[in-house]
């Protein structure tokens, strides 16, 4: 059993539906900012490392090598890279170069638009988010949370902005409902083919190693109108065949993504309520299901030969929001070879009781390949959104 100081529950529960087609139903559109040329095969670069701070919690039992040196507070995102880009993560087989952040359609290319004023939202407007944001009842702390909606989702603005939160419509459900300003951006109405896909299933996908995003499916020079990084978060609404019959992915309008560049989960029994589904096959996908629907993906590290995700049903046993980790509870020194002693591991969700869990890593960024005492390691953002959205209790699958 762990010696841990701190531990947090919480329990995120959705207490009205009112943008239940929402989450699903929105997809990724407009512009991915900058264009740029192929590279050649495994020359993407991955997304950085993460580390973070603040003060030590608890050791727990199982864990992934331990991080560089010294690592200092950080939250941030990888860096943008050239065409060229660095070493492909391991495993990871790509074509396409790595992304840099995207933004809304009336952004000018390579730039993400400021956080909206009253004057910029007046009711009546149209606003996109550039990020995925979070869905509100309220305008205030006291509200409760109606689940995500992806990047490039389209709201109608009913009122201007009156402190941190916009009041807004869903288009595809008429729901009523509260978005961060600085999530968010204005843009024009939404075009007549996203309103009609009114309740389509949209599934959460991501990039795998980086891709080039084109207008048609194919490979052409001047067809070329985005680009996304390793792990870079798609919804995927459909699927086109190129001349000679290779599978392109359609993330939006004219917006398509060779499907060797993709992972997707793969389709898993429906089942009442929450669910998590870890697919271990490299990358390592972790889904999020809602009475069936994915809601949520993400690439995860996973365990290494000598240290595997264990296979099978689970549940999320109990959750640290900051915990220490200790290779001196499996019996090894800190300083000895395989040793280990890991501060401010955030938004920790075990679901074995010998410490296998999902938890933010922020010492490694191979996302979707092995690198972990057996964790299912993820980047903050990703650890935050299982954090929010899961609580104990939660099912989860893990499977090859």
């Amino acid at each position: 059993m762990l010696d841990r100081t701190s531990l947090l529950r919480l329990s995120r529960r959705s207490a009205i539906q009112l943008v239940t087609a929402a989450v699903a139903a929105l997809i990724p559109l407009g512009s991915i900012a900058a264009a740029q040329s192929s590279s050649p095969a495994g020359t993407d670069a991955p997304p950085g490392t993460q580390p973070a701070a603040g003060s030590p919690s608890s050791p727990r039992s199982r864990f992934s090598p331990p991080p560089s040196p010294s690592p200092s507070p950080s939250l941030s995102t990888s860096p943008p890279s050239t065409d060229a880009g660095g070493p492909a993560p391991t495993g990871a087989a790509n074509t396409e170069a790595p992304a840099i952040a995207p933004s809304v359609t009336t952004a000018a290319p390579g730039t993400a638009p400021a956080a909206p004023t009253s004057a910029q939202v007046s009711g009546g407007s149209w606003v996109q988010n550039f990020r995925a944001t979070e869905l509100w009842s309220g305008p205030d702390d006291k509200a409760v949370s109606f689940g995500w909606a992806p990047v490039f989702s389209y709201f109608r603005v009913l009122a201007a902005q009156d402190g941190p939160r916009i009041r807004i419509q869903n288009p595809l459900s008429n729901g009523i409902a509260f978005v961060t300003a600085k999530d968010v951006g204005p843009s024009g109405s939404p075009p007549d083919w996203y309103v009609s896909r009114n309740g389509q299933l949209t599934i959460p996908a991501r990039v795998v190693g980086g891709a080039n995003i084109r207008s048609t499916p194919s490979t052409q020079d001047n067809n070329i109108v985005g680009h996304a990084g390793h792990n870079e978060s798609i919804g995927v609404i459909g699927d086109v065949k190129d001349a000679s019959g290779e599978t392109w992915y359609r993330i939006g309008p004219s917006e398509l993504v060779h499907s060797s560049l993709v992972r997707m989960p793969t389709p898993f029994p429906a089942q009442p309520g929450k669910l998590i589904v870890a697919e271990l096959t490299d990358p390592c996908i972790v889904t999020a299901y809602e009475d069936g629907r994915p809601v949520y993906s993400t690439l995860a590290l996973k365990g290494t030969l000598a240290w595997q995700t264990p296979l099978g049903a689970f549940e999320i046993l109990r959750r640290v929001e900051n915990e220490t980790m200790s290779s001196e509870t499996l019996g090894i020194p800190r300083d000895a070879p395989g040793g280990y002693y890991l501060q401010n591991v955030l938004y920790t969700q075990y679901f074995t009781n010998d410490g296998a869990s999902i938890h933010y890593n922020y010492w490694s960024s191979n996302w979707g390949y092995s690198g972990s005492h057996g964790c299912l390691g993820m980047s903050y953002d990703d650890a935050v959104w299982f954090w929010q959205w899961a609580e104990v209790g939660t099912p989860l699958q893990i499977q090859e």
